[in-house]
């Protein structure tokens, strides 16, 4: 069915359409010209009237015009991004279309055959029924879903994560806020975040302590005494030695002892002093996490499993700490994997960071910014896709958000969110950047390899529950008022008041 004609001057990328009706937004088209069935995306939509025009200025002439004829004759003008070529494999057209090209509605069949031949479905297209599926290969080159507070961040995360578990992939979430954990996620594997001294690095146990790189010497005594220690304890759990219990109990004073041994060799007493001094404040920042019986993560992390860990309960440095040694060991282990093949971790992974403008700040160098950072410019080698969650756009490093190559962006309002974004992407366009603010509740642009053209999109909705879902605070309120009146009934009858 035509709707319009294009009208005016038209390039390769974008023509402009007189409309016959009301078209709406987000609209996908069809025009054929020149040997070319280009597909097109309405971008913009005006309404207007010759009679009454911008110039127009006396409120009077519009009150005469409404009583002689209330239904003043508009005109209806919309934007038309030109996306491909169907008779070219899909490639940009390399003709504009001319004035006087009709324009027509794409058919349901036209828009499956771009849309719907990925892996997982993540959605409709906005205004239609047509499923989009996204190519879960692409994910290898990285995600980030930016939106603004409740436009839907969570339900995407816990769609495409469920969705990945079914097909037999594997996800681990880093959950800030304690909204997965428990969740009605399918294959749902809860993973307690915990660090494990033993399974650290002696670099990694320094940066914890806060040893700087120029701290030579300190560096020093902590590398030796840390290495005598994993050899010595690994040892005694081995042969039965040692109570893991015990070893928790002791653990500071244990690893002090080695620090002063080594530290004996040394002509000044001052950095060993250092050493011990930062050696309380890592066991003070990071008590509630350290845990000399927890497993390596990887051992955790389960195939065809939604795994998550849960960080809400823990500050942020130990948020922090957990994050970086996680992310480092899964890359070292998929590396480890791709050298030996009987060792390392034996599937791909996708790691999902949730808030991610607190751990990858572009003002602040975190633990994990480093280790996401390696992830972003070697994880695709080995199979370990990063996605970043935020709503705070603006903050993420620069870095790190310009190598997501794929873009799931949900409602975004402010300016200054919405310019970074665009400057971050090779492959979002200033019209479809303008779309942010007015897309609904769970609609989303999807941009990047995971879709083989941009897309506006309603994303499916969770079927379950999210602990991060707004509350009901009515209710909750009144069940508040309930409880306070029946605790005041209660102590009224015990004290003999009726």
């Amino acid at each position: 069915m035509i709707i319009g004609y294009v009208i005016g001057s038209a390039t390769t990328q974008e023509a402009l359409m007189l409309a016959e009706k009301p078209v709406r937004l987000g609209n996908y088209v069809i025009l054929e010209y020149d040997n070319i069935k280009a597909l097109g995306l309405i971008t913009n939509v005006t309404r207007g009237s010759s009679m009454l025009d911008d110039d127009m200025n006396d409120i009077e002439i519009v009150q005469r015009l409404k009583k002689f004829n209330n239904s003043i004759p508009f005109f209806i003008k919309a934007k038309i991004k030109l996306l491909c070529n169907f008779n070219n494999n899909c490639l940009m057209p390399d003709l504009p279309p001319a004035a006087g090209t009709p324009v027509r509605e794409a058919t349901e069949d036209e828009l499956k055959s771009v849309y719907s031949n990925g892996n997982i479905r993540i959605g409709t297209l906005v205004g239609t029924k047509v499923e989009v599926k996204l190519n879960i290969n692409a994910l290898a080159r990285h995600l980030a879903i930016l939106a603004a507070t409740g436009s839907g961040k969570s339900n995407t995360v816990a769609v495409l994560s469920q969705r990945i578990s079914e097909l037999g992939g594997s996800t681990v979430i880093f959950d800030y806020h304690g909204e997965y954990y428990d969740s009605d996620i399918r294959n749902l594997n809860n993973i307690e975040p915990k660090l494990n001294p033993l399974h650290l690095t002696p670099r990694e146990f320094a940066t914890l302590l806060e040893i700087r790189e120029n701290a030579s010497i300190q560096f020093r005594i902590l590398r030796r005494a840390f290495v005598k220690f994993k050899e010595n304890i690994t040892k005694k759990i081995q042969e039965g030695q040692i109570s893991l219990s015990k070893l928790n109990d002791d653990f500071s004073k244990i690893i002090e002892d080695y620090i002063k041994e080594e530290g004996k060799g040394e002509r000044r007493e001052n950095p060993t002093e250092e050493v011990l001094n930062k050696l309380e404040e890592f066991i003070d920042r990071y008590s509630s996490v350290i845990d000399l019986t927890a497993p390596d993560v990887i051992e955790r992390i389960r195939r065809g499993k939604v795994n998550v860990v849960n960080l809400s309960h823990l500050d942020e440095d130990s948020m922090d700490a957990v994050v970086a040694h996680y992310l480092r060991r899964i890359l070292d282990s998929r590396k480890e994997y791709f050298r030996k093949k009987n060792n390392g971790l034996r599937f791909p992974l996708i790691c999902i960071i949730e808030e991610a403008h607190v751990f990858l700040s572009k003002n602040e160098n975190t633990l994990t910014k480093y280790w996401a950072s390696r992830i972003a410019r070697e994880g695709r080698k080995f199979g370990v896709g990063l996605t970043i969650v935020s709503q705070r756009p603006k903050g993420l490093d620069e870095n790190i958000l310009s190598q997501m190559t794929n873009k799931i962006i949900l409602k975004i309002v402010e300016p200054t969110d919405k310019k970074y974004v665009l400057e971050s992407s090779d492959n979002l366009s200033e019209d479809l950047a303008e779309q942010l603010s007015s897309l609904d509740v769970g609609e989303a642009i999807i941009i990047g390899k995971i879709v083989k053209l941009p897309a506006i999109v309603k994303i499916d909705k969770f079927e379950g529950k999210l602990l991060g879902s707004d509350p009901d605070m009515l209710s909750e309120w009144r069940k508040a008022e309930e409880e306070e009146s029946t605790a005041m009934e209660f102590l009224n009858f015990g004290s003999g008041e009726m």
